[in-house]
């Protein structure tokens, strides 16, 4: 076989390849035209640790609205517009809406992520996630998190996804609010597996006097004010591992750590 007919049948399948690709393609895109919305599959990420957001029920709010997606042609079905219709529900942090070949609109969902509940000093009760936002709760569903209550006065309306993280001291704009400065404690509390496993419970009594309430031992811990909570839970953690091992857990009805390179501790 010469040079010049090598090339030519090469040629000739490249052509080939591309004819039938573009077929493909134009067949696919008519089949997809045609194509109409079958099914609805809602998944839920973290359902198991958290109940938020129910599958069940961002399924109903889709099927009954004006535009349901089902039996619609799937090139008629606007992800954009069902996305920005489930993030206007309070709960929802992200959520990813797709259409397969098959006719499946697939539609998945993460939860916002609770670090502490409140309960203010109006009776309130309310999250504040790990990105400083208000998540209001819900009756349906208490998340296993820190909580906060006691003499706790926030400066702002408390309202879905309010921002706290923008609210500073009025009494100095150089200092964070103190409802800021307890979301930042949870968030610590959370992130270390140790001390999210021991605390239980924040009371506040005023801004310069917070108690926590351990999961082990009887005691309560008296923090001061939240000022370098990370100094004083390192302090508190070394007395736990040296001390109360030959103490005992029971010894003390208190373990108070406001005071500088000291623990001041009072028996029963």
């Amino acid at each position: 076989m010469n040079k010049k007919l090598r090339i030519g049948l090469r040629i000739f399948a490249w052509l080939f390849v591309l004819a039938w690709a573009i077929y493909g393609l134009s067949y696919a895109n008519k089949v997809y035209k045609g194509q109409r919305c079958t099914k609805l599959e809602v998944r839920v990420l973290d359902s198991a640790r958290l109940n938020f957001v129910k599958a069940k029920d961002v399924y109903n709010t889709i099927v009954k609205s004006k535009n349901s997606p089902l039996g619609m042609p799937l090139s008629r079905v606007n992800t954009h517009k069902i996305e920005q219709e489930i993030y206007q529900m309070a709960a929802v942090r992200d959520v990813q809406a797709f259409k397969t070949a098959k006719g499946v609109l697939r539609v998945e969902i993460a939860q916002r992520q609770p670090v502490l509940r409140v309960f203010n000093a109006k009776g309130q009760t309310y999250y504040i996630d790990d990105s400083g936002k208000i998540l209001p709760y819900s009756s349906g569903f208490a998340a296993n998190t820190l909580v906060a209550n006691g003499n706790i006065v926030e400066p702002f309306k408390v309202v879905p996804n309010l921002d706290i993280t923008a609210f500073v001291d009025s009494s100095n704009g150089s200092k964070e609010s103190f409802i800021y400065k307890l979301y930042e404690f949870a968030r610590y509390v959370s992130s270390d597996k140790f001390w999210n496993a021991q605390i239980e419970q924040i009371y506040v009594r005023n801004r310069n006097h917070v108690e926590l309430i351990p999961l082990v031992g009887p005691h309560i811990i008296v923090m001061g004010n939240l000022d370098n909570y990370e100094t004083k839970l390192k302090k508190l953690k070394l007395f736990y591992e040296k001390a109360l091992p030959a103490e005992g857990w029971n010894k003390y009805s208190e373990i108070n750590l406001k005071f500088k390179n000291q623990i001041v501790c009072t028996k029963y």
